[in-house]
């Protein structure tokens, strides 16, 4: 299936075995990381087509990275290609495989697509191709000093309007669960303490419902200036 980012104009070509039938879902552009609504019944309308094909006479675009033509298809490397309309996605980062599994249990039931990469290489190659609303990454992930994480260490440079849209959860010994000066020290949206992994739902919860009243009045004001 192919379709055309209705931000950037960018074509982007997904497998067919990768389509919901029948059903509308989501994306994020890989060019702009806005997300795009896909309706397949609406594509199929033969109007719709004649306007695409319009759009597409007289250009040539690069090669896109989606495409089988460009680059070889790893569903590993981009493993939300399509989500349901209002899907979440979450990615955890842990090396403890009984942490893994709770976490992984408690993330789910709390209605996100989760993906758990093997390392941080790994993890920086998904981040390419998707923009996850929540990360929950252990500071000692793949990594000899806590100080040193790849992980965190990407998410701290990245550009404040993108890490403004992800939620970022830092497992910890080092500090108390909801220290908040450690989470600004280390720009993460809230800190937990490994010892308190039972409770994750509770202070997810929490930290995800104060940290979107937080930035409501903003989100609010920059929908209206059109640039949220």
């Amino acid at each position: 299936m192919e379709i055309t980012c209705t931000h950037c104009q960018k074509k982007i070509q997904i497998p067919d075995e990768k389509v919901p039938e029948n059903k509308p879902f989501s994306l994020r552009c890989p060019g702009c990381k806005n997300r795009i609504s896909v309706d397949p019944a609406a594509s199929a309308d033969p109007a719709a087509d004649a306007g695409f094909e319009d759009a597409e006479a007289g250009s040539v675009d690069e090669a896109d990275e989606f495409a089988v033509s460009g680059e070889d298809y790893d569903a590993s490397e981009k493993p939300f290609d399509f989500l349901e309309e209002e899907g979440r996605t979450a990615m955890l980062l842990e090396n403890d495989a009984g942490i893994v599994s709770q976490a992984q249990k408690v993330l789910e039931v709390m209605d996100y697509h989760v993906t758990v990469p093997e390392d941080v290489r790994d993890a920086l190659r998904k981040m390419k191709y998707h923009q996850f609303d929540l990360i929950l990454l252990n500071e000692t992930f793949d990594s000899s000093s806590p100080d040193a994480n790849g992980v965190l260490i990407y998410l701290q440079r990245m550009t404040m309007d993108t890490r403004r849209q992800i939620f970022v959860a830092l497992l910890t010994e080092r500090y108390d669960t909801m220290d908040r000066m450690a989470a600004f020290l280390k720009s993460v949206n809230v800190v937990i303490h490994v010892k308190d992994i039972s409770q994750l739902d509770r202070i997810l919860a929490r930290a995800i419902n104060e940290n979107e009243l937080f930035y409501a009045v903003f989100k609010e004001s920059a929908k209206k200036l059109g640039q949220y």
